[in-house]
């Protein structure tokens, strides 16, 4: 199956274009994309962050949402492998976050993101449903 997003290169940053029927599905897999930037994987669900935010936009949301996640994971010293969005309307979202403790001796980390930023942002209506464009910091 087709994961819900794709990496690109963006001079000297990376970005995340992402896919889903609704909002709900546009956050979660915009957000394991920008997981997918942290470690490649072997990163087992042993804790969960409950995360929200509220936003005046669908873009501004998606922004907020990715910016509490890279929070996250720099405060709490945690990568992160699942999302689940347990609510979510026209200018909020809450939900949660499963990972553990960074073992750098076992996670296959890539890089350090430091920020979602508003640089070449679109999240936009397609047939299949919406479509979100966002590129990182590093």
């Amino acid at each position: 199956m087709r994961p819900g997003f794709e990496e690109f290169d963006h001079a000297g940053d990376i970005g995340i274009e992402a896919w889903g029927q609704d909002m709900s599905e546009l956050i979660e897999n915009a957000t394991l994309g920008l997981l997918g930037l942290f470690c490649r994987g072997g990163v087992e669900p042993r804790t969960e962050r409950q995360l929200g935010v509220e936003s005046s936009t669908r873009e501004d949301l998606l922004v907020d949402w990715l910016a509490e996640v890279i929070t996250a994971v720099g405060a709490n010293g945690e990568i992160y492998s699942g999302v689940e969005i347990t609510r979510v309307g026209e200018h909020f979202a809450y939900g949660i976050l499963r990972g553990e403790k960074v073992d750098t001796a076992r996670h296959d980390l890539r890089f350090d993101v430091k920020a979602a930023t508003y640089h070449g942002l679109m999240v936009g209506q397609t047939a299949d449903g919406l479509r979100g464009r966002i590129i990182f910091d590093l």
